[in-house]
């Protein structure tokens, strides 16, 4: 979600001006330029642009509407900024990945960097050589099989208490989801173990985020496009975005600087269990540069890591659960095959995967039918660009619309359907899978998305095998179907149903209690 169409008052006579000479500029310059033109998209209004034209919700499936009538490639406008929709994968890897070097920046996003202060995490970092020194600790700590084997018994270990969680409260299944994101990567980030639900760490973590959620809400954004607004006095009326953003500044420092204090405390004392953090302090100081540039930059990328995991892996988890429960016979496919591969004397291990191929399905098409993160974060151009015979303006907002491609009848017939069926025996299988979409393009890529992808296959494997997921009734006895409903936001989840999760038998309940002793021991 980019923008709200309710706007404030706040300057509106002066903003309207100002838009209304660019808006003349605008068209005149394009009337007479020799230029190529821009790509085909809705019509503008001045001042405006589009941005009347948007949802205050779902704009990805506006998006999408604007795709199928003008292509693949949509220019439109929000306010005065030019903005490049992508409806399709082929274009988003020719702009984002084979002219990367011209769309691998982001957007200034001065509301969430600026004055939130997220400015030093991966997620919002400009393109440059600060970039690059962020992206090269992340691909060290996620993108090599031997990092990604280290985490292993970390998983597994979280993943039976996630089990041991549904045995003892079911209904709480979003909130096992998310502990057992947050603990593995407050683990992996900062060596803290998660005993209890209201750690610290965890806590700062989750208020800093959901504030800015909340506060960052596509209304507030005018400063985005108006940046001499950061300039607003908080005591004049109107200035409820910029006390708010303030306010999320603090609490976004206390996330960052409290856990990464505790490590350096650990260090010193020789207590520190092996983490990112650390082991990027003990390189600084090894080399004695540890300059407070060097720390903001690891707090930040710290940062990035909680912020950017654990969200989108109870995410997807909530949206497996929820496709399982409107669609029972695929569930009962799955369990037949964990039955046949695994058996039930053992727990699904990370080595079973290339033996699971409907559960790898499944999984898959988890990802294509609903995707966690609809729209991505924006890229941005750094310079003019011709592609196709139309022109890309310098500064150009990008946006892969990441659901408006996994609905692509053309390479997912039938995209409204659950059927992890595509995904097997296909010989386009590998154009198909939706990790290449929803885990972004370019430099921008995840690089956590290795991480990421083996603990939902873990977490939906152990569930599979252990647990019954069954429709909750009326009081009339008859089964609830969950409405095909889910929230709008950066980050999309179906809307809160119920079902009944209940172990598949006494020796499910056995195995769980018995891994759960030996973590305990």
């Amino acid at each position: 979600m980019l923008f709200d169409a309710s706007l404030t008052s706040l300057g509106a006579g002066i903003l309207l001006l100002l838009c209304l000479v660019r808006a003349i500029y605008s068209v005149w310059s394009n009337r007479y330029s020799k230029e190529p033109p821009f790509p085909p998209g809705p019509k503008t209004v001045p001042f405006l642009g589009n941005v009347h034209q948007l949802p205050v919700e779902n704009q990805q499936k506006t998006f999408y509407d604007w795709g199928r009538q003008f292509g693949d490639i949509v220019f439109a406008k929000l306010f005065h900024s030019p903005v490049i929709i992508v409806n399709s994968l082929d274009v988003a890897r020719e702009l984002m990945e084979k002219r990367g070097g011209n769309y691998n920046d982001r957007p200034p996003f001065i509301l969430l960097s600026e004055l939130m202060g997220w400015d030093s995490t991966l997620t919002h970092i400009r393109f440059g050589e600060r970039f690059r020194k962020h992206r090269k600790w992340m691909q060290s700590a996620f993108m090599t099989r031997p990092a990604l084997n280290s985490y292993r018994p970390l998983q597994k270990r979280e993943s039976h208490i996630m089990l041991a969680g549904l045995l003892t409260d079911p209904d709480a299944y979003v909130r096992h989801f998310t502990r057992f994101a947050a603990a593995t990567l407050m683990e992996i980030t900062y060596g803290h173990r998660v005993i209890s639900e209201s750690d610290l760490y965890v806590h700062l973590a989750e208020r800093a985020t959901s504030e800015t959620v909340k506060a960052g809400s596509p209304a507030r954004m005018l400063v985005d496009f108006f940046p001499i607004l950061r300039h607003y006095p908080t005591w004049l009326p109107g200035a409820t975005f910029k006390v708010e953003a303030l306010h999320v500044r603090g609490l976004v420092k206390s996330m960052m600087d409290t856990p990464y204090e505790m490590v350096k405390r650990e260090l010193e004392a020789g207590k520190a269990l092996p983490s990112f953090t650390g082991n990027l302090l003990e390189e600084h100081h090894r080399k004695g540069t540890l300059s407070h540039e060097d720390e903001t930059d690891i707090k930040g990328a710290a940062g990035t890591l909680y912020a950017a995991g654990t969200e989108t892996t109870a995410t997807v988890m909530t949206t497996f659960v929820f496709a399982m429960v409107r669609h029972p016979e695929v569930y009962r496919k799955a369990q037949e095959e964990l039955d046949r591969v695994v058996g039930s004397e053992r727990l699904p291990d990370f080595d079973d995967r290339d033996s699971l191929s409907y559960l790898n399905a499944v999984i898959k098409e988890v990802y294509r039918w609903h995707v966690p993160v609809p729209s991505g974060l924006p890229h941005f151009s750094m310079k003019d660009d011709e592609f196709r015979g139309y022109r890309i303006p310098e500064c150009s907002m990008i946006i892969g619309n990441i659901w408006g491609m996994s609905q692509n009848a053309d390479l997912y017939p039938e995209p409204e359907a659950f059927r992890p069926e595509r995904f097997i025996g296909n010989p386009n299988d590998e154009i198909m899978d939706p990790k290449n979409i929803i885990f972004g393009f370019g430099r921008r890529l995840c690089p956590g998305k290795d991480f990421a992808d083996s603990n939902v296959f873990l977490l939906a494997a152990n569930i599979v095998a252990t647990m019954d997921i069954t429709r909750a009734k009326d009081a009339q006895g008859q089964e609830i179907v969950p409405p095909l409903e889910f929230t709008s936001g950066f980050v999309s989840r179906p809307k809160p149903f119920k079902c009944v999760f209940s172990p598949r038998s006494p020796r499910a309940v056995e195995l769980i209690h018995q891994l759960n002793q030996s973590t305990e021991a």
